[in-house]
Parts: structure tokens; C-alpha cells; sequence
């Protein structure tokens, strides 16, 4: 549930949202990725794989919940990145150091992605991993919004920790 402390401070009502709960700037993002993710894999992944457009919307999703904390703390992410190397965003940023091994590898397995298969110049679709790793990929990425709206956006101790440069 909802809770908010207000604080009448000479005229200014400030309001805050506690229990980790996220905030202003960071929900949109968060819907976003998370409306990525919610539907999960199509229906053809389900039997044969995951196909590039659906390994797309993971990726985005991925990459939404980080700048998310970004956007949280600073307002904004750095101006001189480059989508296709989240990682290096995460370590230039303090990300990278407060995610736990798990999401880690998924950070990892988009950058790959992205460098590997994203934008084949022939417009060919690339196929891969198991029905089992398809489904392992979405929960994890769903794990990864969780993480990154619950214990650095809700957590003032760790979003302070982070930084745009």
C-alpha cells in the first residue's frame, strides 16, 4: 500500500514515497520495461526459441530499469553512451556494483546480444536458446525491474551511490 509522508516545510508540501516504492521520474521507465517483459516470450518461443524482435523488447526492458535508476538519482543519463554497451554504462555509473551476479550475466548476455545480433544488415531474424532459457531470460529480466525498483530506487543508501557523468 501506498504511504506517503508529507511535510509541511515553511509553505512547501514535500511528498515522499516510502517503502521503496518508485518515485517521479523513475516510473515511466519501470511501466515501460515492465510492460515489456509482462507478456513474456510469444507463443512460438514458447516451443522453438527466442527470436531477435522478442530478444529486442528483453534488451529494452534491460536497459529502461538501469536508466531508470539513473534518471531517479541524477535526472538524467550520460549524454556520450552507447545503447549497445550497457555494461560499460553500469561500470561507468556505479550500476554494475550493486547488482548481484545473476543480473549481472543478463546485463552481459544483452550487451552480447546487441553487439552480436541486433540490426543484421541482410534484415535476417536470428533464433536462439531453448524454450527453458527463453523463459529463464524473462524471469530474470522481470527480476531486474524488481531489483532495480525495489532495493536501489527505494533504497536512498544505494541510488546515492550512483553517478552520471
Amino acid at each position: 500500500m501506498l504511504s506517503f509522508l508529507i511535510n509541511n516545510c515553511g509553505g512547501f508540501i514535500i511528498w515522499r514515497v516510502v517503502g521503496g516504492l518508485m518515485s517521479f521520474y523513475a516510473d515511466p521507465w519501470l511501466r515501460e520495461a515492465r510492460n515489456s517483459v509482462n507478456s513474456g516470450p510469444g507463443q512460438a518461443s514458447a516451443t522453438s526459441g527466442l527470436s531477435s524482435p522478442e530478444f529486442d523488447r528483453l534488451a529494452e526492458a534491460v536497459e529502461k530499469a538501469i536508466k531508470a535508476a539513473l534518471i531517479e538519482n541524477h535526472g538524467s543519463i550520460p549524454q556520450q553512451h552507447n545503447h549497445k554497451k550497457l555494461v560499460a554504462l553500469c561500470e561507468t555509473t556505479g550500476v554494475w556494483d550493486i547488482l548481484p551476479p545473476a543480473l549481472k550475466n543478463l546485463v552481459q548476455e544483452v550487451e552480447t546480444y546487441r553487439l552480436t545480433y541486433a540490426r543484421q544488415p541482410d534484415g535476417s531474424v536470428a533464433t536462439f536458446s531453448s524454450p527453458e532459457q527463453v523463459q529463464r531470460y524473462f524471469s530474470v529480466a522481470r527480476r531486474l525491474i524488481d531489483y532495480m525498483e525495489y532495493h536501489v530506487i527505494g533504497n536512498d543508501s544505494v541510488l546515492k551511490r550512483l553517478k552520471v557523468v
